[in-house]
């Protein structure tokens, strides 16, 4: 969603077009206390504000993301496939927010991950290879068994989590990845504490299965792009009559310099509703996400123009950007005031 705004709107639009669709689906659930008392920040008071958030979300869906899929009129996804909720609304947001025309035509590619549920094969849309439409971004939205999966070109087609939570391939497999700067961001948390309980632990088995997913796929890109890197160093030493047989040529061809990484980390809150994290919308947590994902992308910014200290890494460099652990300090009220945080977001 963020990316179909990001690619269908015009540089000066974004961050605007941005900020109005998440105000747009921000809740307040406790809208007296939050009245009297201001958006709670910390403590059992913002633990039960953001467990309220949740329950309103689960009960009621989100107005312009999903709803009940018992609510009535027409359906986003396979009608003969049960789900919990619907992304019929989703499909007028991206309506609203998003100009395909642009993201089709315009000078920002995107790709779109989806997996085919009955194949079990990963699909992806690309713009520089195929018309981009709000179908594809609601198959890589739909979740089992939150949302029914998509039929796109015959296809039933559901969230590419399911395949790869963090398809680098589409991006570091490019032929000029070697100059390229590519910042990945990490939903889930990998650092984490003791689990306390069955939610708990439930909770860590989700953030570690996608985070630990995402450092073997950094690590194997690693290995190739030092394997990469080596294969270049041989071609300077083989004489011209050797580099031109077919075997040793197709080898020399996979020679290449690696691109820059850097790794940006979720950090969890110890308010965060646990498993159910991703079902909170209130207006105090996104804003707590939007200075976050701010703060963190200037930091990587920074990280990535200052000198390292350590010695150049060969082949693919990663740099992990992390800041100390937990929400950053902050003395803004939450939500989406901060006008300061626009530029950097």
């Amino acid at each position: 969603m963020n990316a179909a705004i990001i690619a269908g709107n015009t540089p000066e639009r974004r961050v605007d077009a941005l900020r109005q669709f998440w105000e747009g689906n921000a809740t307040d659930p406790l809208p007296l206390a939050s009245f009297w008392l201001g958006l709670p920040k910390r403590g059992v008071r913002r633990r039960a504000y953001n467990a309220a958030g949740v329950l309103e979300t689960l009960l009621l869906g989100r107005l312009g993301l999903f709803r009940p899929r018992l609510a009535p009129g027409r359906h986003a996804g396979a009608p003969d496939v049960w789900a919990l909720y619907d992304l019929e609304p989703l499909r007028r947001s991206l309506a609203e927010f998003v100009d395909f025309d642009r993201v089709n035509d315009g000078p920002v590619r995107v790709s779109f991950e989806a997996t085919d549920v009955v194949t079990g094969e990963r699909v992806v849309f690309d713009s520089a290879e195929r018309r981009i439409g709000p179908e594809h971004v609601l198959a890589s939205c739909a979740l089992l068994p939150m949302f029914a999966p998509v039929e796109v070109e015959g296809r039933l087609l559901g969230d590419g989590c399911l395949s790869a939570n963090t398809p680098l391939d589409l991006v570091l497999d490019e032929p000029a990845s070697a100059n390229l700067t590519c910042f990945v961001v990490d939903l889930f948390a990998q650092k984490g504490s003791r689990p306390s309980g069955l939610l708990a632990s439930a909770t860590r088995a989700s953030d570690l299965a996608f985070a630990n997913q995402t450092r073997s796929i950094l690590e194997g890109r690693k290995r190739e792009y030092r394997m990469r890197e080596l294969i270049h160093r041989l071609r300077e030493r083989l004489p011209e009559d050797a580099q031109r047989d077919p075997e040793i040529a197709s080898i020399l061809a996979e020679a290449r310099d690696g691109p820059q990484v850097a790794y940006l980390r979720y950090r969890t809150s110890p308010e965060e509703p646990g498993l159910f994290k991703v079902f909170d919308f209130s207006r105090a947590t996104l804003g707590d996400r939007w200075r976050a994902g701010a703060d963190d992308m200037t930091c990587a910014l920074r990280a990535m123009q200052a000198p390292q200290d350590e010695p150049a890494q060969t082949g693919m460099s990663v740099r992990e950007i992390a800041l100390d652990d937990g929400p950053p300090a902050t003395e803004e009220s939450p939500g989406f005031s901060p006008p300061s945080l626009a530029p950097a977001a």
